[in-house]
């Protein structure tokens, strides 16, 4: 069963450097073990509204990739059992990537 991820994003191909919540758009993808498919570029209709107000439009994925987690932020996505994932990779690509061999290693 595939886990989907939104990666936070102002553009498409890098990751947002500030909170999640306050990006333009989720680049969404399905991953199954370490290969990973794009599904959309998600528009964050809840921009700059908060953490919580942003998960309203990622309900449907498992984890949530962005270049800061404020403890906060962090605490409020995994308590909704979501994978809350820090990454100093700036493309999207390889953040993508960098989650998927970490979940791969412990789905073995």
């Amino acid at each position: 069963m595939p886990i989907r991820v939104a990666v936070a994003t102002d553009d498409g191909s890098e990751v947002k450097e500030g909170p999640f919540y306050q990006a333009r758009y989720f680049a969404i993808y399905d991953l199954t073990g370490k290969s990973p498919t794009r599904v959309e570029l998600r528009v964050n209709t809840r921009r700059g509204q908060g953490a919580t107000s942003a998960l309203d439009v990622l309900k449907d994925c498992g984890a949530i990739i962005s270049g800061e987690m404020d403890p906060e932020s962090r605490d409020i996505i995994e308590s909704r059992g979501i994978i809350a994932h820090e990454t100093s990779k700036k493309s999207v690509e390889s953040a993508v990537m960098e989650i998927a061999e970490g979940l791969s290693r412990l789905t073995r």
